[in-house]
């Protein structure tokens, strides 16, 4: 498939490591923008095998956006794939292509002749399709993570404490110490469940905490 193509909705593979409700070419809600790589190894290929690394770096540093890398490889032994992927700390998406759909919607349609090869899709529109080691790769990449859609949550905001320390001392001292550990609160020093219902009093009742979900 050239650059500007339409990737059809393809979900007839083996997730290995990553979401197992994946799909590839589903349809994108109105206002986000979500992007996926499509990389084709093999781990008999060693030009493959130098790319991971990158693709684990670049997964990680776009976490925070709706960017998903794929590494496809149509080898079928499940558990010699499953053993690999740990053993290479890939720290993307993996999967069989099992029925070799991806292979025939994907990557002979691009006119691809060989692995590694990688296709950085936008909104299920592809955007750049060659070797994940060229430099235009990695900058057509970034470009769309860019716009990619946040998936980072926001922090919840904690309640303001507004008991007494009477009302404090009829909560059990596991409760008392769940209100500062969830503000990250130390309380290295309470040893009687009035230590901790003074140090709650004395940090939770004007200060607002946040936890992240």
């Amino acid at each position: 498939m050239s650059v500007g193509a339409i990737v059809p909705l393809i979900n007839d593979f083996l997730v290995i490591k990553g979401d197992p409700a994946l799909t590839i070419g589903a349809p994108v809600p109105e206002g986000r923008t979500k992007v996926v790589v499509l990389e084709f190894w093999a781990t008999w290929c060693g030009p493959c095998l130098q790319s991971i690394p990158h693709l684990s770096e670049l997964q990680r540093k776009f976490k925070d956006v709706d960017v998903t890398i794929v590494g496809a490889t149509n080898e079928q032994d499940e558990g010699k794939i499953r053993d690999f992927v740990k053993e290479r700390s890939m720290d993307y998406t993996v999967v069989i292509d099992r029925a070799q759909t991806l292979n025939a919607k994907v990557f002979r349609p691009s006119g691809a002749t060989g692995i590694p090869f990688a296709a950085v899709i936008v909104n299920n529109k592809i955007e750049f399709s060659g070797h994940p080691m060229d430099p235009q790769f990695e900058k057509t990449l970034s470009e769309a993570a860019a716009k990619a859609t946040s998936t980072r949550k926001e922090p919840v905001a904690l309640p303001l404490i507004t008991q007494t320390y009477e009302e404090l001392m009829q909560m059990r001292p596991k409760e008392l110490r769940q209100i500062l550990d969830d503000r990250g609160i130390r309380s290295v020093g309470c040893s009687e469940k009035g230590d901790f219902a003074k140090l709650i009093l004395e940090t939770c009742v004007k200060t607002q905490y946040y936890k992240q979900e």
